[in-house]
């Protein structure tokens, strides 16, 4: 555990002693609250406006999909900045192991989302000081942004181990996570088109026999989409199974990491 957290530490201290840290968590902060207080109250007459319940499900919400794209930017120079400037090797010539790497670069990463989410503790205050909101709802929305963003950040150290350049491990985060959420957000659509082709007379078996299949792969699908997963903390809803399927998600990124950096070190 001393390497990893030592690592962390590290890796922690990268982001706060840069601008670039700053720069990233000024965005997240200043979108997610343009959202909360000015856009939504606006032309959604939601979020912190007069008349709605005492609740952050608008900035839970946003916030979600401004970490699919500011996520990326926190871990995209956890192992490409190494690779660039040459000193990944020295680094692996200490008594670490690569899973010691991978794990401490990442919690590294992980800590600085928590602390960039800590200044919108203030949405929290607002909320106590003109409503009664609900903490566990809060924490559990919390809990949250935390998760998906974990899964987020992992799959960005993936990303990272795999090329020595910044931008083109942002790009590799995002657009592996713009291809799996249109492949269980949409593709599951198209299941009401084969519940309305199926049955019909003159159907080959062959025909009836795809379209089966396509509504149950839709199906599965559906199951695996990661907005739909964090809908529920969204609402205050603590569901074992959505905290097991992100923490998972981030556990096969890491592992596989560990497997790429492992070739690295030793082609």
């Amino acid at each position: 555990m001393k390497p990893i957290a030592a690592i962390a530490r590290r890796e922690l201290a990268s982001y706060l002693l840069t601008p670039t840290g700053y720069v990233i968590a000024a965005l997240f902060l200043f979108f997610t609250s343009l959202v909360y207080f000015v856009v939504a109250p606006l032309l959604l007459t939601t979020g912190f406006t007069q008349g709605q319940p005492a609740s952050l499900r608008m900035f839970f919400q946003i916030g979600i999909w401004v970490l699919f794209l500011i996520a990326p930017a926190i871990s995209m120079r956890t192992f490409s900045e190494e690779l660039r400037l040459g000193t990944l090797e020295s680094l692996m010539t200490a008594p670490v192991t690569d899973t010691h790497v991978v794990v401490g670069k990442f919690a590294g990463a992980l800590g600085f989302l928590v602390i960039m989410l800590l200044p919108t503790l203030i949405f929290v205050y607002a909320l106590e000081r003109f409503g009664r909101p609900d903490y566990g709802e809060l924490a559990c929305g919390y809990l949250g942004l935390i998760l998906v963003g974990g899964a987020f950040l992992a799959s960005g150290v993936l990303a990272s181990v795999l090329t020595s350049s910044q931008a083109l491990a942002y790009i590799l985060t995002v657009f592996f996570w713009m291809i799996f959420l249109l492949g269980t957000g949409a593709l599951p659509k198209l299941a009401s088109v084969a519940e309305g082709l199926s049955g019909r007379p003159g159907n080959s078996a062959q025909l009836e026999w795809i379209l089966h299949k396509g509504r149950a792969l839709a199906s599965f699908l559906a199951v695996g989409n990661p907005m739909t997963r964090a809908h529920g903390f969204i609402i205050g809803l603590l569901d074992t199974f959505n905290i097991v399927f992100f923490v998972s998600f981030a556990a096969v990124f890491l592992v596989v990491a560990v497997k790429a950096l492992g070739m690295r070190r030793w082609p």
